[in-house]
């Protein structure tokens, strides 16, 4: 019906240009152009070019439909107002119509606007006369068919589709009218010797069909007037394979006519009958179980999907809260708001803390944590852990005491991250809950060969200790043994579960031995490659590797101690001494959220850099064009142009001579994230949330001299 209405509209818009033709004045020189406002105001596009091709004359509704100004057609060979690939071929043709070697006629053009609209035109073409007959130029009258184009497109494309699909389907569909003749027959089969087109078409159904059928589609037809909605009909036919079944659909189509769509069902009722046969033996089977791994396995994939939003989504205001969190306590706070804001920063840490494992325990239950296998200094690796608690127990009148094993390697190869993990989980757990005493690690070899070495590590302490009826649930996810309505210790209960995950992709086993009132011992093993690299001996070995000596840390007073638990480095108006190089040094940061655009360059201040800022990936390619900049902080999603298209474009205008520097700054933090970015073609890799540190240490890797210039922050 739209496009019976579209061809409607279609003839009435030519009428009235045949109309508008023949009321135009004809006249000599340039009246032959003239034609007022009707010329202006023409519901038409109308321009007029002279014997030569030149554009004289436009009116606005052409100008509009071409998608160009007046000023730019005016003077203008008509031929150079189309697509060069057309124009030769065009300006020969209006030569030959002008000087009537051939006939004017009525074609279809399509002009494309600079924002991408495409419109359709049919031009009709008119030479116009002096008042001797000659020739003086032509008018081109330019009617909008674009929504009748996109119609005839769409019915062609409806009847290709069509076409196709009665070619593809086994279905025979019939057109009958209302005295039962088929009136057209498509598709169907030409194996079935009833399902053939030729046996239908022209026919009437009650040449064809049974009596007892032709009685049960009679029943269902008078269904169909009735209702007006389909109707299905099985019957069976014998032929020369035997009984076959068939299926018809009844569908109306208006009141003299009706479809039919009939289907071989054969096959389908004998698998039916097979099933019915075997329903006793299925129903034996655990269609309930199979269905819910299904959909356990639904789940953790929607999980994952959730989380690498929600992850991205946290991470942007998170490092707002944490970036301005760090710049307020740095302000000159007075107690009372130094105390509200430090609140803040731990709250913060502890969210961006619950966020990681998750996250951590998401990927590990997906397969898809894959661990580092790279070189790592060993011995400082556990110093580093056994220093920062050995703070943490002070804080609490605990004595903290470690020992490393002789034998223990400076150099490994492995993933340092995971193993200050589970250590600094572990440790973090039994400084949280002991009260009084002593906690401490202790790192010994269990077994070697000439390329690996398998260690264990124990971590003990004389907390509250775990019945034995409890410990067996432990490492399960979401488990404390403090379940109580007072929850004195908080935490997730994810902790441990991450752990146990963690040590097993580290080829190890975790355990506990633990008796109430008398603390706890956790220990767990680990695997790693032995380093090629030659041992270093270090000149004075940190406090956490002098074997079996205890590092005894006299408490501070409460009073004084509550503010360096926070952990929160209070970063400085000023930056520290900055270079002769790195004030030469600029950094372009690309970031459309504000508050972190704020942050970023506050820190790259603090960290004695310039920088310079944009909103998104298009406006990063258009100041690199402009000047030069030591490296680029890259966001990856942002509108418009994101980072990963931003950086394909300024990899792609890159010589062979030169390399911009680019580093990711980024929300998203999902394993496979960073290679995704390295994949694109950037350098480095920064999750957000960042900080002072972080920055710092990213930046020293292509910036050396701001390790040594910002050491004061």
């Amino acid at each position: 019906m739209a496009f019976i209405i579209a061809l409607l509209c279609f003839a009435a818009v030519i009428w009235i240009l045949r109309k508008w033709h023949s009321k135009q004045p004809r006249g000599t020189g340039e009246q032959a152009f003239d034609g007022g406002d009707l010329f202006e105001t023409a519901p038409i596009g109308y321009m007029e070019i002279d014997r030569e091709g030149i554009v004289r004359r436009v009116n606005r509704l052409e100008c509009k439909l071409r998608g160009v100004g007046e000023s730019d057609m005016l003077g203008a060979h008509c031929a150079d107002l189309i697509p060069k690939i057309d124009r030769e071929k065009y300006r020969e043709q209006i030569r030959r119509r002008i000087e009537g070697q051939t006939a004017l006629v009525i074609y279809q053009r399509e002009y494309t606007h600079d924002s991408g609209l495409k419109v359709s035109v049919e031009v009709h073409e008119q030479l116009l006369r002096n008042e001797k007959g000659q020739v003086q130029g032509m008018r081109l009258a330019s009617i909008d068919v674009t929504d009748l184009k996109k119609s005839e497109d769409a019915a062609y494309e409806t009847a290709k589709e069509l076409q196709a699909l009665f070619q593809g389907f086994p279905d025979l569909f019939l057109r009958i009218d209302k005295n039962d003749t088929v009136l057209d027959a498509k598709g169907g089969q030409r194996s079935d010797s009833f399902l053939r087109t030729d046996k239908f078409q022209g026919q009437n159904l009650q040449d064809l069909l049974p009596a007892g059928v032709l009685s049960q589609v009679c029943t269902a037809l008078e269904k169909v007037h009735s209702s007006n909605a389909m109707e299905m009909v099985e019957f069976s036919i014998q032929d020369r394979l035997g009984s076959q079944s068939y299926e018809m659909r009844l569908l109306p189509l208006h009141w003299e006519e009706w479809i039919a769509v009939v289907r071989n069902i054969t096959a389908r009722k004998l698998s039916e009958q097979r099933l019915m046969n075997d329903a006793q033996e299925l129903e034996q089977k655990n269609e309930q179980l199979e269905k819910a791994l299904f959909a356990a396995r639904e789940a953790t994939l929607m999980k994952s999907r959730f989380l690498a939003n929600m992850s991205h989504e946290i991470r942007t205001p998170m490092n707002g809260v944490l970036g301005m969190t760090d710049f307020l306590l740095g302000s000159g706070l007075n107690p009372e708001q130094q105390e509200y804001a430090e609140s803040i920063k731990r709250s913060a840490d502890s969210l961006l803390a619950l966020i990681n494992d998750i996250l951590d325990l998401s990927r590990i239950e997906a397969g898809k944590l894959r661990l580092d296998r790279v070189d790592f200094p060993l011995r400082s690796s556990i110093a580093e852990a056994c220093s920062l608690f050995a703070l943490q127990a002070r804080a609490k009148d605990l004595e903290f005491v470690s020992s490393v094993a002789p034998g223990v390697p400076e150099e490994a190869v492995g993933d340092a991250g995971r193993l200050r993990q589970v250590l600094t989980n572990l440790l973090g757990n039994a400084i949280k809950f002991t009260e009084r005493g002593q906690v401490g690690l202790k790192a010994e070899i269990v077994s070697q060969t000439r390329d690996a070495i398998q260690l264990k590590f124990t971590i003990h302490d004389t907390g509250i200790g775990i019945p034995s009826g409890e410990q067996g649930r432990l490492f399960d996810t979401f488990t404390q043994v403090d379940e109580s309505n007072t929850r004195k210790y908080g935490g997730t209960g994810l902790g441990l579960a991450i752990s146990k995950q963690l040590v097993e992709l580290l080829s190890g086993e975790i355990g506990l031995e633990s008796e109430p009132g008398r603390g706890s011992s956790f220990w767990f093993t680990a695997s790693f490659g032995k380093s090629a690299r030659p041992e270093v001996a270090a000149s004075a070995p940190p406090p956490a590797q002098r074997s079996e000596v205890g590092l005894r840390q006299t408490a501070k007073p409460r009073a004084t101690m509550a503010k360096s638990q926070t952990g929160t480095a209070q970063p400085t108006e000023a930056p520290a001494e900055v270079s002769p190089m790195q004030k030469q040094m600029r950094i372009l940061l690309a970031e459309d959220n504000e508050i972190n655009q704020r942050i970023t360059l506050r820190l790259l201040q603090k960290l004695g850099l310039a920088a310079d800022a944009v909103v998104n990936g298009r406006e990063a390619v258009e100041a690199l064009e402009k000047r030069k900049y030591d490296l680029v902080l890259m966001d990856c999603q942002m509108p418009d142009m994101d980072g990963f298209e931003a950086t394909a474009v300024i990899r792609s205008r890159e010589g062979a001579s030169r390399h911009q520097t680019i580093c990711a700054l980024t929300a998203n933090a999902m394993d496979g994230d960073r290679e995704r970015c390295l994949a694109a073609g950037m350098d480095d890799y920064i999750s957000k949330p960042v900080g002072l540190e972080k920055l710092r240490e990213a930046l020293c890797r292509w910036i050396p001299s701001v390790g040594a210039a910002a050491v004061g922050n």
